[in-house]
């Protein structure tokens, strides 16, 4: 344990890393970061010249522009701060996550309350009998049974239009 605070390592989340990380400092470095990069702030989250940067950028993205406090919001659009990543996740989960999402999605539609709706139901059925699908499903419902599936994942699941992954 002595090693690694000697090697000002920390054990934190993301939202640990950007409530404890001091902003100005970490907002010199970004600019650094595109200063020498130029691609538009798109940081990866787990950079490994900079963790606790790539994580920053990430929170603050996930707080959103109107989320987060006016000066700190001002700072990031004065330096054309790209509140949007263009990167995508390329973890397994998230890769299967966006395929039945987009197919989910292709067979319904938002609504006046900006929820999504099925209005093909048969079509629906057809993705959910995709036993490749169904296997992941119930690999996540497992996963989220004993405890191992982030609540940020089974929030995404629970979005998922004509899908409740939760039921057997």
């Amino acid at each position: 344990m002595d090693l690694l605070s000697s090697m000002n390592f920390r054990f934190n989340s993301l939202e640990e890393i950007y409530e404890e990380a001091d902003f100005d400092d970490c907002l010199k470095r970004l600019v650094a970061y595109e200063k020498e990069h130029n691609d538009n702030y798109q940081i990866p989250k787990k950079y490994k010249l900079d963790t606790e940067l790539g994580a920053w950028v990430t929170m603050i993205r996930r707080i959103g522009r109107d989320e987060i406090s006016a000066d700190r919001r001002n700072k990031l659009d004065d330096i054309k701060f790209s509140w949007v990543s263009s990167r995508k996740c390329g973890s397994a989960f998230m890769k299967n996550y966006r395929l039945l999402k987009e197919s989910l999605e292709a067979y319904s539609k938002v609504n006046d309350e900006g929820m999504w709706e099925v209005v093909d139901k048969e079509g629906v059925m057809a993705v959910l009998s995709d036993e490749t699908v169904m296997k992941w499903v119930r690999a996540q419902r497992a996963a989220a049974e004993m405890g191992n599936l982030v609540e940020a994942r089974c929030d995404f699941l629970d979005q998922l239009p004509g899908l409740d992954w939760r039921e057997s």
